[in-house]
């Protein structure tokens, strides 16, 4: 059963439309996950704002598509993997990165390795994250801005992971498209 509403820029709530504006005027189209998000005001702007200020954050693009893959990943949430790989493709994430994420992340280079441990860790914990995975990120090269960095991706990768759950979201054509290189 999904109860939730596929919104327009028309038939969403008055406060959601300036949102959609702005999928459109960054992707060209509205995705289904925030056309499904458009019912919550403040789940929509709340996601965009926490989207737009991760995109801006200490981590680099190839390190900010590991904790979203990997938060779709262990959220269960095709689309998010989906649209993340397609997303990474187009900023020009190696492709090599994206492969062993997705078949075997201990393959990747030692520190991307430790970044994917900790990213699990703290879409794992379940409010406690583990001493000994601060102390291997850190370890690793990665600073105490950047852990609380991958916190905010993990957090706001949430938001849609669990929506997406609820609304069953559909995969766009355009996040299956191969990438323009």
């Amino acid at each position: 059963m999904n109860l939730l509403t596929l919104h327009d820029i028309d038939s969403a709530p008055a406060a959601s439309r300036p949102l959609l504006q702005s999928s459109i005027d960054g992707f060209g189209w509205i995705p289904r996950q925030s056309a499904f998000m458009a019912e919550s005001p403040a789940l929509l702007s709340s996601y965009q704002y926490a989207h737009d200020a991760f995109s801006q954050c200490s981590l680099s693009e190839e390190e900010r598509a590991i904790v979203w893959i990997t938060t779709g990943t262990l959220n269960q949430c095709d689309y998010t993997v989906q649209a993340h790989n397609w997303i990474a493709q187009h900023k020009n994430v190696p492709e090599q990165v994206l492969h062993a994420l997705a078949q075997d992340p201990e393959s990747l280079p030692a520190k991307l390795a430790a970044l994917y441990r900790f990213t699990r860790q703290v879409v794992l914990a379940q409010g406690q994250i583990p001493p000994i995975a601060l102390e291997e990120v850190l370890a690793a090269g990665y600073s105490a801005q950047n852990v609380l960095d991958v916190i905010l991706g993990v957090s706001q990768k949430t938001m849609s992971t669990l929506l997406n759950s609820l609304a069953h979201t559909q995969i766009e054509p355009q996040f299956q498209s191969a990438p323009a290189r």
